[in-house]
């Protein structure tokens, strides 16, 4: 499934989501395996923070990611994704 975003801002907040998903992570979980705190991860989730670039190679690197591929816009596991969309963990500005 190919998704269409507005902003590469967007983009890398469903990325996070949709990666930390298939990592099967919580929140919490990534958030202490990137010494952040849980409001920080869902503020960034939510779109209400932007990460810098050093925090961003933190969350790619729990991840298991290149940085670079929180701006991809790949196909994706559309069971991931409805899962995100149903969870309502998606546009929530």
């Amino acid at each position: 499934m190919k998704m269409q975003f507005y902003s590469l801002k967007d983009l890398l907040i469903f990325n996070i989501k949709y990666y930390r998903y298939k990592n099967n992570l919580s929140q919490e979980k990534l958030a202490e395996l990137c010494s952040f705190s849980s409001r920080y991860m869902t503020d960034i989730e939510r779109g209400k923070h932007c990460p810098t670039i050093d925090k961003i190679e933190v969350i790619a690197r729990n991840l298991k990611l290149e940085p670079y591929e929180l701006f991809q816009n790949p196909k994706r596991d559309e069971e991931i994704v409805s899962k995100i969309v149903k969870n309502r963990q998606y546009n929530q500005n």
